[in-house]
């Protein structure tokens, strides 16, 4: 399982060019301490449920009556974008759903500025178009039971006149999950197993090692909602234990391709480096892991002066966190 680092000083960079799914998108922690004991959590949770609803309801005032005055009242834009995350949470989202995948997908919208701030008139119609862009994503889902997990508003820029939101949705469906693995699995490009047995086309090891790190996720009890997502990533050998050992995995070949086989030894042993990488990227102590995505990726760079076919292989994992809270309400439908 010890790889040399190449990738960490060349490969990655290639990689990163070559990614077709990269994001990360942060806001500040709302000061809530998850922390603290049963009895403050459920008081803060309450107040903070209040501070929710209270925005909600405000939304729902001026979408029934368009010419309230409150309408041109300003908000500035990072209010505006962990309220509607927020809201969009509280009313929408169930922390507790036990899922065996998750679905991410994203959108944008453009909501005016106004002297660097968002008249509530405009957060209105920014929340119901991020409710109305869940909604689709919930429609487009086949399963027989989902739900939404989480949903996250980033700020991706702004300027004079507008600001741009990014809309991510984390879509939790069913499914009969096999929580061990008793096969050697290939490292990637949807290989399947590799005992001979030809099974398991169009999954790889990325997608078991996956499945194994989100069976130790712990999920909430009752109804409950997350805040303050965050999204984090890192490919390939950028982190080690004390030997040496890539915790993601990584591999560099030249002249002659063979795709590696992994042993049920070393999924396992990528399976905890990484849960290990999802403790040390946590954004805060409040912070919990939502879920665990990884896929493959390869880099395909001619090597050496003859200029030789080479390649760098490694796993991409993008880490999903929240801070999560408890709630009065069950989610509604959307």
């Amino acid at each position: 399982m010890k790889r040399k680092h190449l990738f960490t000083y060349f490969g990655l960079a290639i990689v990163i060019v070559a990614s077709l799914i990269i994001y990360s998108c942060q806001k500040e922690n709302s000061g809530i301490d998850k922390s603290a004991n049963q009895i403050e959590q459920s008081f803060i949770d309450l107040q903070l449920e209040k501070r929710i609803i209270a925005f909600r309801d405000k939304i729902d005032l001026i979408r029934e009556n368009p010419t309230l005055k409150s309408g041109s009242d300003p908000m500035d834009v990072d209010s505006a974008v962990w309220y509607i995350e927020a809201a969009s949470n509280l009313t929408y989202g169930d922390a507790s759903f036990e899922t065996e995948e998750f679905i991410v997908d994203s959108a944008f919208i453009e909501v005016p500025v106004t002297n660097g701030q968002i008249l509530w008139a405009d957060v209105q119609v920014a929340y119901d178009q991020v409710i109305d862009s869940l909604a689709e994503y919930n429609a487009n889902i086949t399963a027989n039971e989902k739900q939404l997990i989480v949903a996250d508003i980033s700020l991706k820029e702004s300027n004079d006149n507008s600001a741009t939101f990014k809309v991510t949705s984390g879509f939790g469906t069913d499914g009969a999950t096999d929580y061990v693995n008793d096969y050697p699995w290939y490292w990637g490009w949807e290989l399947g197993r590799c005992d001979g047995s030809g099974l398991g086309v169009g999954k790889d090891a990325a997608d078991k090692i996956a499945q194994l790190a989100k069976y130790n996720i712990s999920v909430p009890i009752g109804n409950s909602y997350y805040t303050d997502v965050v999204f984090e990533e890192v490919y390939g050998c950028y982190y080690t234990n004390n030997n040496g050992d890539c915790l993601i995995f990584e591999d560099f070949q030249e002249y002659t391709l063979n795709h590696q086989c992994l042993s049920t030894t070393e999924i396992s042993f990528y399976k905890n480096g990484l849960i290990t990488v999802g403790n040390i990227l946590k954004p805060t102590s409040s912070h919990s892991v939502l879920n665990y995505f990884l896929e493959d990726l390869t880099a395909y760079p001619l090597c050496g002066p003859d200029l030789h076919d080479c390649w760098y292989m490694i796993h991409h994992a993008i880490i999903t966190y929240g801070i999560w809270h408890t709630s009065s309400d069950p989610p509604n439908e959307l």
